[in-house]
């Protein structure tokens, strides 16, 4: 009986123990904030994208003074970048700005511009 109740406290502690080891996503917000995202070399010219966390978004260059500007926010299920406001450097508003978050980690964000079908392989900017 001893034997049997040491084999079953055994299994208990280690079925117990695997529970708490659930591999969890990075939030989006923390990998891709606050950096400029610039085009792998070959893989086009897309121009930077700069995601502040605190909600405004830039596209250009890193103190760039033609750049787009504007405001970023996730969808709710934080699979897109819904763009909106955005206003050209010559202050002319335009539409269409949604992205399709494909992966990311700290240094890597793959994305589709879903109105334009244009894939988006960026890095951080050197």
């Amino acid at each position: 009986m001893k034997t049997l109740i040491k084999l079953f406290s055994t299994i208990l502690i280690l079925s117990l123990s695997g529970c708490g080891k659930e591999e969890s996503t990075p939030d989006p917000s923390s990998q891709i904030a606050d950096k400029w995202w610039c085009a792998k070399t070959g893989t086009g010219s897309i121009a930077s994208q700069y995601f502040k966390s605190d909600g405004t978004w830039e596209q250009g260059s890193k103190g760039g003074k033609f750049n787009d500007t504007g405001k970023w926010a996730f969808s709710s299920n934080k699979k897109k970048i819904v763009i909106s406001n955005v206003l050209d450097y010559n202050k002319k508003s335009k539409t269409g700005w949604e992205y399709d978050i494909e992966s990311y980690t700290d240094a890597s964000l793959k994305m589709n511009w879903s109105a334009f079908n244009v894939k988006m392989d960026l890095e951080i900017c050197k």
